[in-house]
């Protein structure tokens, strides 16, 4: 396959800020470079995007380049070459840029594959009056390391297939073709719904494994010790779920931290230690009872901003039932969108 990876990874970043070879091992380059070296040994023609010769030493670069990867500062002419192009940049903005320089050249029936980068769904709404009008046969299919390339760690890649909100946003010849791609350089291949693959790869999973585990333990002691109805439990576990990301949005993690207030929830949460062995509980108190100085300052400086604590799906399919599904699609997508901008 012809594949062109979009930045080639921090390796200043990597090496002397992370320190990924002494915590992870492997050996730099790491990220999209990595991906790029990947990809080439395994037999694909790969091109790598990169303007900024910096991101690399010049030995790194050789090691690029001796692994037969082409690299170009011309965003454009990588993606001439690309059936598959994958996105290795910047959170946010910078991958928006790149994405709607590319798309006009890209062959047909090609791939924009995002990374960390943003939400597969997200970078389809920025996409869609191109991919709608003039580029129908493009399709966005996550190719997510879900770690940093180079290390260990990567042994998989999180592909985005059909959504949970039943919007497809690439073909299944498609989505299996970032299949081959990922298992042609020995990696395992996860297809998810692409609008949940960013929770369960980006770096944000640590707060995905971490809350995942707690609902988890409460959905057991809920109805398992407390005999409690499986709705209850489950509203329960919706409007803590639903508090706490209202909260980040309209206030920030200091904001949120004001309004939950640490101390107390301590007191709350030990009431439910009903089991012998509650790890997770047990984890989480002794974490909220360490907390320093440090994050008692960012208490202080939070502010509460006003904040509606509403279930966004209830929401959504009351503004589908006044408005329209075409309006309220158009909002729904808008929001989406407000989340990078």
């Amino acid at each position: 396959m012809k594949i062109s990876v979009y930045g080639a990874g921090n390796q200043d970043l990597y090496v002397n800020q992370l320190k990924l070879p002494e915590k992870y091992g492997g050996v730099p380059p790491y990220g999209g470079s990595r991906m790029a070296i990947e990809y080439a040994q395994a037999g694909h023609d790969v091109y790598l995007a990169e303007p900024n010769r910096e991101m690399l030493s010049d030995e790194h670069w050789k090691i690029v380049e001796g692994a037969g990867v082409k690299v170009t500062a011309d965003d454009a002419e990588a993606a001439r070459h690309a059936e598959i192009a994958v996105l290795f940049t910047p959170f946010g903005k910078k991958t928006f840029e790149v994405a709607k320089t590319i798309t006009k050249h890209i062959p047909e029936n090609g791939i924009i594959s995002n990374t960390c980068t943003v939400s597969p769904i997200v970078l389809y709404y920025v996409l869609e009056r191109e991919l709608r009008k003039d580029r129908k046969d493009i399709g966005i299919a996550s190719l997510h390391p879900a770690a940093v390339p180079g290390t260990p760690q990567h042994g998989h890649y999180v592909i985005g297939g059909h959504s949970s909100s039943d919007l497809d946003i690439a073909t299944e010849a498609q989505i299996q073709k970032c299949v081959q791609l990922a298992e042609s350089c020995g990696k395992e291949a996860y297809i998810v719904p692409a609008d949940v693959s960013s929770a369960v790869a980006d770096m944000g999973s640590l707060v995905t494994a971490v809350t995942l585990s707690g609902v988890l333990d409460y959905y057991y002691v809920g109805t398992q010790i407390i005999k409690a109805p499986e709705e209850m439990v489950e509203k329960q576990i919706l409007m803590t779920l639903q508090t706490i990301a209202s909260l980040v949005e309209t206030s920030g993690v200091n904001g949120m931290l004001k309004a939950m207030n640490p101390e107390l929830l301590i007191k709350s949460a030990k009431s439910m230690h009903l089991l012998e062995d509650q790890e997770e509980l047990d984890a989480a108190i002794k974490t909220l009872e360490k907390l320093d100085d440090g994050v008692n300052k960012w208490v202080e400086k939070g502010t509460i901003q006003p904040t509606n604590l509403v279930a966004a799906q209830a929401l959504a399919k009351e503004l589908q039932n006044l408005m329209g599904g075409m309006a309220a699609e158009g909002t729904i997508r808008r929001c989406m969108r407000k989340m990078f901008e």
